[in-house]
């Protein structure tokens, strides 16, 4: 019996540390279990859905070799001596042209023999269609100078470009709010009259409607975003005072720096059928794109693809923006001119990727033979004044910008810009309460220059063209450099050698000059005011322009139209132009033809007299004999 007890108290001690060990990982199971509960309290759903989507944003892709893909090559020939033979040809007779790694390896080298081959490699890289995850892992391994010259290619393989990564992209406000917010970080004292004026509308019409749950939403039963009514004329409001300010460097930067650049690539995939918003969107984009200290942040944010999207639109007004954006972009190009709010290139948009002898050929500080330079009248737009008539119908070969795509073609080596200004027939479609001083032909005329002078107009022989109040903008934009003390701005003048005055009003429109009623209806706008007949704008203007043709070698044809104009949305028939006002210039030669005020800078086809006349005036311009009929001797 003792023995036995003995026994029992000796097991004691093994069954207490037993006991206490299964006790002690019991409480400490208890307690991980409520510090992860209380540590996922904490932690947002958003949160949690960000770091699951950074998972997505690495991508693990094996890379086939070159010595693979000339193995397999090479197992396609019968005998030796057909190799060698193959193989002193060069890589391209294997098939090798299109390896991407041995084109990146070509256009990352800065060797002569690499160096001509830069041309050729960029095409096919762009150009060949790669599987989308070679795709991706060839975007990858492309760094912001080549990715911009990608993008610049035509017909180029979108899957090319990198899109930012997926969580932050993940909504945390609304788009409103977020605009809203990145607009409150620019000092009162950096903004300007129209940017305060459509951010304060903005920002009146979010409040009234915040009530009503006016955000942006999610629909699950069809898979969509639900757009009210109202959203887009608020974010238009709020894009339009963010295209205002992204004019300076100072306000670029602010914006940047609170990711303006993601919430633009938001609102283009939220709304990816609003053509306006997404044409505001890359507008603002390419004003940033002027300054090169923001390039990097472009790339990073994935805006490079989105251009690249949009240079290949049908829609000439986004096609442009996205183009401009792009070059203004491009280091190589970047030596000759940027190009701000008021110009867009319409020629050459594409990278250059011809015969290395040509570009070789180009290489001097000329760069182009021309510039020639399109300016639009009242109620135009470098995205639809220059459109092909549409009066025998659209066919396949209709064109959205005939510049842009038919003087290239029947003329090479040119430069081809558009100028671009907001005007309007009435007050009442004024949009800012700044509109009066920025709408006189004087103040305009100064902005262009500016504009111009960045774009390097002037460095060579010019050749312009205006239609309507584009041509006394012209006019008065010549008389302006003449007098400055600019010698940049004197050298627009000396290489101006012609002008093609499309309808233009020398002596006023009789727009200006309607009876009581209609002038009630349509309270003409200020330039407007300033087209009337017997304007001491328009004839002071006249005499300098006269004074500067008689000391200028600058030829000048003029085209008039003799068919009545109809107004809409009244129904009222103007004529804005009467054809006798080429007569007040005394130079040059006159033409009639019978079309509208706004038909006259719409041909027909390539065959129409005012495009074979301004074909003409290039060619003897290029040549260096414009007819001396057409130039105002003293």
């Amino acid at each position: 019996m003792r023995k036995y007890r003995q026994v029992k108290w000796k097991n004691l001690p093994k069954s207490l540390s037993l006991t206490f060990l299964f006790g002690s990982g019991a409480v400490l199971a208890y307690q991980i279990h409520c510090l992860n509960r209380h540590f996922s309290s904490l932690l947002s759903d958003s949160a949690l859905e960000k770091e699951r989507q950074k998972g997505d944003c690495y991508i693990t892709i094996s890379q086939p070799t070159v010595e693979a893909e000339i193995n397999g090559v090479i197992s396609k020939f019968a005998d030796v001596e057909q190799l060698m033979e193959t193989l002193m040809k060069g890589p391209a007779s294997l098939g090798l042209d299109t390896n991407p790694w041995h084109l990146l390896r070509i256009l990352n080298s800065k060797l002569p023999p690499h160096a001509q081959e830069h041309p050729k490699a960029l095409k096919t890289l762009a150009t060949t269609n790669y599987n989308a995850g070679l795709s991706q892992q060839i975007a990858q391994a492309c760094d912001f100078k080549l990715s911009v010259k990608l993008a610049r290619t035509k017909n180029v393989n979108l899957n090319l470009f990198l899109r930012p990564p997926a969580y932050l992209l993940l909504p945390s406000e609304s788009i409103e709010d977020a605009l809203n917010n990145i607009l409150k970080k620019i000092p009162v004292n950096q903004q300007q009259t129209c940017a305060t004026y459509f951010l304060k509308i903005a920002q009146q019409i979010t409040s009234k409607h915040k009530d009503d749950e006016y955000y942006l939403r999610w629909d699950p039963d069809t898979a969509g975003v639900i757009h009210p009514r109202s959203i887009n004329q608020i974010v238009e409001l709020y894009l339009q005072a963010l295209l205002q300010l992204s004019a300076t460097s100072e306000c670029s930067h602010l914006m940047v720096q609170n990711g303006l650049l993601l919430t633009l690539w938001r609102i283009v995939h939220m709304f990816d059928k609003e053509v306006v918003l997404s044409t505001l969107c890359t507008n603002i984009v390419a004003n940033i794109s002027l300054f090169s200290q923001f390039h990097h942040q472009i790339f990073q944010s994935g805006w490079i693809g989105l251009l690249a999207e949009f240079f290949g639109s049908q829609y000439a007004s986004l096609n442009l923006a996205a183009g401009k954006a792009l070059v203004n972009m491009d280091q190589n190009h970047r030596k000759y001119g940027i190009y701000d709010r008021s110009i867009y290139l319409l020629h050459p948009l594409y990278e250059e990727t011809d015969d290395t002898r040509k570009s070789e050929a180009r290489k001097d500080a000329m760069k182009w033979d021309l510039d020639v330079v399109f300016i639009h009248g009242l109620l135009g737009g470098v995205g639809w004044t220059w459109r092909q008539s549409d009066l025998l119908g659209k066919n396949a070969n209709y064109t959205d910008c005939w510049p842009r795509d038919w003087l290239p073609a029947d003329i090479p080596n040119l430069r081809i810009l558009g100028i671009d200004y907001v005007t309007s027939l009435s007050q009442w479609k004024s949009r800012c309460p700044d509109d009066a001083r920025r709408s006189t032909i004087t103040w305009r005329a100064d902005q262009v220059l500016l504009s111009l002078k960045l774009a390097g107009v002037g460095r060579r022989p010019i050749v312009w063209i205006g239609h309507s109040m584009g041509g006394i903008l012209l006019k008065q934009l010549l008389v302006n450099a003449s007098k400055s003390s600019d010698c940049e701005l004197q050298n627009l003048v000396k290489n101006t050698k012609a002008l093609l005055m499309l309808s233009v009003p020398h002596d006023g429109s009789n727009v200006a000059t309607l009876n009581l009623p209609a002038r009630f209806l349509l309270l003409p706008s200020v330039e407007v005011e300033e087209l009337r007949k017997g304007s001491s704008v328009l004839g002071n203007l006249n005499l300098e322009f006269k004074n500067l043709l008689s000391h200028y070698p600058i030829a000048v044809v003029s085209v008039m139209e003799t068919k009545p104009t109809v107004v809409q949305p009244w129904g009222i028939e103007v004529k804005f132009v009467e054809p006798n006002s080429a007569d007040l210039l005394s130079s040059g030669e006159v033409h009639f033809i019978p079309v509208d005020h706004y038909e006259i800078c719409k041909p027909l086809n390539r065959k129409s007299f005012i495009y074979q006349r301004l074909i003409k005036l290039i060619v003897g311009v290029r040549e260096g004999s414009p007819p001396k009929s057409l130039i105002q001797t003293t």
